[in-house]
């Protein structure tokens, strides 16, 4: 954790009732600095039982962080988010998906919820700080990638504005995974042993397709599969079940919509490349029809007000994905948006997903691909 005075502040951490929110919080308490809990209790699906309870504020994630808030002798609040979540969060993820797109909720949570909605409130409150489990450094107001680089987590905080930074803590972002919890477990944290959620905490399943078909029936319906001309490959369940970049889940079918018998490695595997929404077609292809060597970025934010001067230096690289390979490119400003130009084309970029920039090991922002 970078050194910072925080000598008579306050400071609220954001205690999910997982191992590093929860070490984060050990680790502020435990140098002595005078901190509360929050949790943040967000939108679930209705149910009699709790099969669809949202992974983020389940029973257990909330007996967790109280069991390790009052475990550290500290004050803790349960906050209710679930009608700003569900409107800005579960809405969104709804309406991209209909309209053809790929969104990132965690992207959107933690632009409206935890660094919005909770670092407005705490804010309010009082609080100086406001510290939370993520993985990324924060270095004099500037941003950079966690040290440990398969758990860095800056992808999801590119929305962050450089006023904000002066007031949050990441504590555990100098810290490699295993000595967070090997800290947890010498501390006897009731999160020590919590697993780990991978997955969009508004699903319950293991797969967004369930929940789309629950809550956007009218969009599902099926369609044609086609190629880049145009012609006739078979046949799709639903556009918003398929991502760019996916090869399974249609059928190759003839004009009869029968099934067609190919050979196992007669053709190469086709993969989603595109849609169109207005025709209901998907569209496949394999080889370099796959691959693109740019596209543009809307709704961006920069968080260092100096981007232009960084933006075209020979380090900058790009990210497309949660946790996908930093790739060398160079930006083109245009009004608004970005033309982002790839030193090599790579295979299934979304429109809907973030890309994110940085110099070198720092983040600089992101946005929305567009197309």
């Amino acid at each position: 954790m970078a050194k910072i005075n925080l000598k008579n502040k306050k400071i609220a951490i954001a205690m999910s009732g997982g191992v590093d929110s929860g070490v984060a919080a050990a680790m502020l308490v435990k140098a002595g600095h005078q901190c509360a809990g929050f949790h943040m209790h967000f939108w679930s699906e209705y149910s009699k039982d709790k099969s669809l309870e949202n992974k983020c504020c389940s029973t257990a994630s909330l007996e967790a962080a109280r069991k390790t808030s009052h475990q550290l002798g500290m004050p803790f609040y349960v906050v209710d988010f679930s009608q700003i979540f569900k409107k800005k969060v579960v809405d969104d993820f709804l309406r991209n998906y209909g309209n053809g797109l790929t969104p990132n909720p965690c992207v959107i949570c933690n632009k409206f919820i935890k660094f919005g909605e909770l670092f407005n409130y705490i804010r309010k409150l009082g609080f100086d700080y406001l510290a939370t489990g993520h993985y990324l450094q924060i270095v004099d107001d500037r941003l950079f990638l966690s040290l440990d680089k398969n758990k860095d987590q800056s992808y999801f905080l590119y929305n962050l504005k450089q006023e904000q930074l002066s007031h949050i803590l990441f504590p555990v972002g100098t810290y490699q995974k295993k000595d967070v919890i090997t800290l947890a477990e010498k501390w006897k944290l009731p999160v020590a042993q919590r697993p780990e959620s991978q997955e969009i905490c508004f699903l319950a399943e293991n797969d967004y397709r369930p929940f789309l078909k629950r809550h956007i029936p009218q969009k599902i319906k099926s369609g044609e599969v086609v190629d880049l001309e145009g012609n006739y490959l078979g046949v799709h369940q639903g556009l918003p079940l398929y991502t760019i970049g996916q090869r399974h889940g249609f059928e190759i079918k003839d004009k009869q919509k029968q099934s067609v018998n190919i050979k196992k490695g007669a053709i190469p595997p086709f993969y989603v490349i595109g849609k169109n929404v207005a025709k209901n077609q998907l569209i496949v292809g394999f080889g370099q029809e796959t691959e693109i060597k740019d596209f543009w970025v809307k709704n961006l934010n920069w968080i260092k007000s100096d981007y232009q001067k960084i933006i075209s230096k020979p380090q900058l690289l790009v990210r497309v994905r949660h946790q996908g390979k930093l790739l060398k490119a160079k930006i083109e400003l245009s009004g608004l948006e970005a033309k982002v130009i790839l030193f090599e084309s790579e295979r299934g970029i979304a429109p809907g997903q973030s890309a994110v920039f940085y110099y070198k090991n720092e983040l600089l922002g992101g946005g929305i691909i567009s197309g």
